[in-house]
């Protein structure tokens, strides 16, 4: 019986890594939790190397990722945030080798309503995914850093393969 649900296993993480390959582009909505503050916007990935989230709130805050570099804009203030790329999950959520690769290593719960994929990397912290059980897609996902600090993303209408060009990635100057 174990080895019939190890191919089962096999067979979703598979099909959640077929899902991965199968998109270029990704725009979503989203909303954000973290520090018991929600949030929510829009984001648009093109990989392996871009995203941009545009979020509603009173700052017109914006992060972008851009080949190794990540960046949060507040274009109110027009002030501009560094931070290492190394550091985070997008190299890994952008790059479809690189998610494939820890999507195949994390270990896999299913129950009525999705799939997780609880994922560990020594230098960055926990993160469990999120998928759609029927569809495979991508739902969202719980972070939680080294520090202890938990973000939790919740991703909706998802649009596909859109045409974005790589000048919408763009990180700004400041003025």
């Amino acid at each position: 019986m174990s080895f019939n649900f190890t191919i089962l296993k096999a067979d979703i993480k598979k099909n959640i890594i077929e899902k991965i390959n199968n998109s270029e582009t990704l725009k979503f909505e989203f909303i954000q939790i973290s520090n018991n503050k929600d949030e929510d916007g829009v984001c648009y990935i093109k990989r392996p190397h871009f995203l941009k989230c545009e979020y509603d709130d009173k700052n017109q805050k914006e992060l972008f990722v851009n080949n190794k570099s990540l960046v949060i804009y507040h274009k109110r203030y027009d002030k501009i945030y560094n931070y290492p790329l190394s550091k985070s999950y997008f190299s890994e959520i952008l790059s479809k080798k690189k998610f494939g690769r820890i999507i195949s290593e994390g270990s896999l719960i299913r129950n009525n309503d999705v799939i997780k994929v609880n994922c560990f990397i020594k230098e960055k912290g926990e993160i469990i995914f999120y998928f759609d059980i029927e569809s495979f897609e991508l739902i969202g996902w719980d972070l939680i850093d080294l520090n202890q600090n938990k973000i939790t993303l919740k991703i909706i209408n998802t649009e596909k393969n859109l045409n974005i060009e790589k000048s919408f990635f763009k990180i700004p100057k400041k003025n």
